[in-house]
């Protein structure tokens, strides 16, 4: 049950035009993940507001739109309780799939803080 922990790494050191179109992909990606929280923030006070326009009403409808916000039920299924109480079953029907998780992180190097 343990992940893969040997990563495969590659220095751009001395690769400049690699490292540069790198930053620049990099710093694009934060400027759009800034800029996509600044319109959640700017989103939230808007669904609250049409949300309590609704009171208890499942839809609102108006001039060229209609408003969904329906009661449910969700199900998951609890591992963790499988896990405790039957251990053999969780065991026997436990699998580990491979995946990649892609993220982008500051880094400090030499004493240098790089800002993309």
């Amino acid at each position: 049950m343990n992940g893969v922990t040997d990563y495969e790494v590659m220095d751009l050191a001395g690769r400049e035009e690699d490292l540069d179109r790198l930053c620049d992909l990099t710093a694009r990606i934060n400027s759009y993940k800034k800029e996509i929280k600044r319109l959640e923030k700017l989103k939230e006070p808007i669904e609250k507001s049409i949300k309590e326009q609704l009171e208890n009403s499942d839809i609102g409808i108006t001039v060229g739109y209609q408003v969904d916000y329906k009661r449910g039920t969700t199900h998951r299924f609890n591992s963790e309780k499988l896990k405790e109480e039957k251990p053999d079953i969780f065991e026997r029907y436990y699998e580990e799939r491979p995946l990649r998780r892609f993220s982008i992180k500051r880094i400090e190097t030499a004493g240098e803080e790089f800002d993309f």
